[in-house]
């Protein structure tokens, strides 16, 4: 429960753990090497970002290495939020997993990636937190593919992290001020959620974001539906017409494919 209160706590204590275990198998205990060995097989495959991978522990704690530079290494305790976060989770993980079954049931799928197949329930609160939004994006599908028989509880305010949830698995939890129960959210809500976009989940009821735009974006694009209104009946006088162009171009990472062409043949026209 340390962890709750102390986000190092369980950093902490899961490399004191490595530690701990490296100096068994260096006592020759092969039970220690394999699982060492598979430790490090978890961190390598893919859960950290631009390739990394552990490489080594020692008396100094968990090393890890880019995939551009194998040669130069660093400690995890100098790495960012988003690297110890997700290193501490997973190192909690089979921590609790090994101590509370006495051994490791560890193997790889079809597909050759490592898994660690002790079933089990874990509870994480805020998974998202500290987390890049890549990373919320892949970690919950990482987690189900390398861990498939432990069942994860997850609280979350991303909508990437929801997007991975099974069927029946996306329960929507009430404000302080709602005087509501948890629910199950329908089906239509969880394929919305699940199969469409981050930005289909985030304006939907589940998270209630107006608007997936920036305040000067939302501005901007009021003066632009006029504008537009009055191109389209041909009754924009020239200043107008520059003034859409101008606007049409600053909102061009949003706009609509017929603000796009109206924008280049009102170009094309001069």
């Amino acid at each position: 429960m340390a962890s709750l209160f102390y986000e190092d706590a369980s950093l902490s204590e899961g490399v004191s753990w490595l530690k701990e275990l490296r100096l068994r198998a260096l006592e020759g205990q092969e039970q220690a090497s394999e699982l060492l060995e598979t430790v490090q097989a978890l961190l390598s495959d893919g859960l950290l970002p631009d390739g990394y991978r552990a490489i080594r522990v020692s008396s100094e704690g968990l090393w890890v290495s880019p995939a551009s530079n194998p040669e130069q290494a660093y400690p995890l305790r100098e790495m960012s939020d988003g690297f110890r976060t997700v290193a501490s989770l997973v190192l909690d993980i089979v921590r609790q997993l090994q101590n509370a079954y006495g051994t490791l049931d560890a193997g790889t799928d079809d597909a050759g990636r490592p898994t660690v197949r002790m079933p089990g329930v874990v509870i994480v609160d805020e998974v998202d937190a500290h987390l890049h939004v890549t990373w919320q994006r892949r970690i919950g599908d990482w987690l189900r593919i390398h861990f498939p028989r432990i069942q994860f509880i997850v609280t979350s305010h991303s909508p990437y992290i929801c997007q991975a949830a099974d069927p029946g698995g996306l329960i929507r939890l009430p404000g302080p001020e709602e005087e509501r129960p948890p629910e199950v959210v329908d089906d239509a809500l969880y394929h919305r959620i699940v199969y469409g976009s981050g930005e289909d989940a985030a304006l939907s009821e589940l998270f209630g974001l107006e608007s997936p735009y920036s305040r000067r974006a939302v501005e901007q694009r009021r003066k632009l539906v006029p504008l537009e209104r009055k191109v389209f009946a041909g009754e924009a006088t020239e200043q107008e017409a520059r003034e859409y162009r101008q606007l049409a171009a600053e909102l061009s990472s949003s706009r609509s494919a017929r603000v796009r062409e109206v924008a280049a043949r009102l170009g094309n026209d001069g």
